[in-house]
């Protein structure tokens, strides 16, 4: 009796199974996979194509229109989804992704993350794996995880400025900023420093910026720039930058060339920035003129300009005016000279007496360094100043043969001299050397004094003789 009741009881649950299996719509398996990614160190920024194809379990025909996740696998069961798709007609998908190393990077304080690669700095393993989540026609699949090797991007400054810089002088630099394919990027902070104090770069275009100072002052600058990017090595450059000292000339002119005993000199001497040719103000400049008899009479300027008064009982003859600026922190120092001749004043009854030339100068000659006659001169060219000089001394002396050699602005370019002992009556062909720097028309100026420390004139006339330098 037992038997029936156990195979009525049997039956019933198969046919209740049975029941529930024929009720419900039946789901078909999936397969996903993911195409080798072995090959793929990428960069920050790079894109990344992730492949593969999603198919029926039963026959291995494509599932189409169906979303496809890029999980990233950051622990045991702590994913995220980095990028999703869509499958083709075919069930195959093709999803790109920028890669964004905020999303990959390991968080500090949190999960350990993604796995750094050994012995790489800044470098680091992604795992990923490709996931269908499923639907009510087909179930749910995941491909089989792989790891690919993620690089951050390298950011590097580039400066642009010139090379010399003087004192004063603006001081404009152009900033660029790239990456690792010398491509332009703004980064997510810049920071800099002039001088160690903070300044703001402007930004011109993109990775493009530029910073001014109106006027540099003398001596050694720095500029510090720093650049930040996320998923980038970050770059810092040091730009040293030294404002150079400024040469000078001294210009001094007088009113006119030949005083009277009685007149009045005026004397001019300016201070003059050779690199720019502008005049320069509030500097001191000393200066003193020297008559024949070597009495030397300071002079005061004012504005520039200095004044002396010629006596009847002053000296005739040719005189100089010597003038010194000592420099500064700016500047270089500088000296100059020039001369103006002083005659009895004209009204005056007893007759001027007859000077007598102590040495006698010939013609300004132009020759190269063998004695050969020079036609034309270059800038860079030695030139040799050459005049034949006579002794009418009535004995043997030492004396100071001086070329002085000045633009046609009349700023003294160079002043030179050697010392030589002469006998009476003896002739001597004496040279000084000259390399002009800058073409122009010049003017080359020969004269005899005792010495450099006694300026008495011992040639009575200046010899003078124009250079073109081309």
């Amino acid at each position: 009796m037992r038997y029936p009741l156990a195979v009525a009881f049997l039956s019933i649950i198969l046919i209740a199974s049975s029941f529930g299996l024929n009720g419900a719509s039946a789901v078909t398996g999936t397969v996903l996979t993911l195409d080798n990614l072995a090959g793929f160190p990428v960069t920050q920024g790079e894109t990344i194509i992730f492949s593969g194809r999603l198919l029926r379990a039963s026959d291995v025909t494509g599932i189409a229109n169906a979303t496809v996740n890029i999980v990233h696998n950051i622990a045991y069961r702590n994913n995220e989804i980095l990028v999703s798709g869509t499958t083709d007609e075919a069930g195959f998908y093709s999803i790109p992704w920028v890669v964004d190393v905020a999303q990959v990077q390991p968080v500090s304080g949190g999960s350990t993350g993604s796995e750094p690669t050994q012995t790489r700095e800044n470098r680091f393993q992604v795992k990923v794996f490709a996931q269908f989540d499923g639907d009510d026609a087909y179930g749910k699949s995941v491909s089989v995880a792989q790891s690919f090797e993620v690089r951050l991007n390298k950011l590097q400054i580039s400066v642009e400025r010139k090379t010399t810089y003087y004192a004063f002088e603006s001081f404009t630099i152009g900033v660029r900023i790239s990456n690792v394919d010398n491509n332009p990027v703004d980064p997510d902070k810049l920071t800099a420093l002039f001088d160690n104090n903070p300044i703001t770069l402007v930004r011109d275009d993109v990775g493009k910026y530029s910073f001014a100072v109106a006027s540099l002052q003398p001596g050694q600058h720095s500029l510090k720039i720093t650049a930040d990017k996320v998923g980038h090595f970050s770059d810092e450059q040091l730009v040293t930058v030294e404002a150079l000292k400024r040469k000078t000339a001294l210009v001094i002119n007088t009113d006119k060339a030949d005083y009277e005993q009685g007149e009045t000199v005026t004397i001019t001497v300016k201070l003059q920035d050779t690199t720019t040719g502008n005049f320069v103000s509030g500097k001191t400049i000393t200066a003193s003129l020297t008559s024949p008899p070597l009495k030397v009479t300071s002079l005061v300027f004012i504005d520039g300009t200095a004044t002396y008064r010629l006596s009847k009982l002053d000296a005739t003859g040719t005189w100089s005016i010597s003038a010194n600026f000592a420099g500064d922190i700016a500047y270089f120092a500088s000296s100059s000279s020039a001369i103006f001749t002083v005659e009895k004043e004209s009204g005056a009854v007893t007759p001027p007496p007859v000077v007598e030339e102590k040495v006698s100068l010939g013609k300004i000659n132009l020759v190269d360094q063998t004695g050969s006659r020079l036609r034309e001169v270059s800038v860079g060219q030695q030139v040799m100043i050459q005049t034949r000089m006579t002794s009418n001394l009535a004995g043997t002396q030492e004396v100071a043969y001086i070329t002085q050699v000045k633009d046609a602005d009349g700023v003294t370019v160079s002043l030179s001299w050697v010392v030589s002992t002469v006998s009476p009556g003896q002739t001597l062909e004496l040279a000084i050397s000259w390399v002009p720097e800058s073409s122009g028309e010049y003017t080359a100026e020969v004269f005899v004094w005792k010495s450099v420390t006694e300026p008495e004139p011992l040639s009575t006339a200046v010899k003078r003789s124009t250079i073109v330098v081309n």
